[in-house]
């Protein structure tokens, strides 16, 4: 893949699990890093659960081997947050291919 196709900016939050009081779990998220990435669309689906209406949205950002990322990082691109599917590493083109899904809030 060429440099320039690496075109759009993305931030990796790491996901922090503590327990609060009474067992209680606290999320919370702290920047890990930002790189360039390439940003696909994946794939949209309308989902209807209890008379609500869902939209699905995936996206695959395609970035280089040397960006530290695992299953449970949180990606920010254009204001929305995407959470992790899963995480090929491409060894013949020295990319990673993250597949994601938009956290709906």
């Amino acid at each position: 893949m060429k440099a320039s196709d690496l075109d759009r900016r993305i931030e990796i939050f790491k996901t922090i699990i503590t327990e609060g009081d009474f067992g209680r779990t606290n999320i919370s998220y702290e920047k890990k890093g930002e790189t360039r990435a390439r940003v696909n669309f994946s794939s949209g689906n309308r989902i209807v659960e209890n008379d609500e209406i869902f939209f699905t949205v995936e996206r695959e950002f395609i970035v280089r081997s040397y960006v530290d990322i695992s299953d449970t990082d949180i990606i920010r691109f254009e204001g929305n947050d995407w959470r992790v599917l899963s995480i090929d590493r491409v060894h013949d083109y020295n990319n990673i291919i993250i597949r994601t899904t938009k956290i709906n809030q």
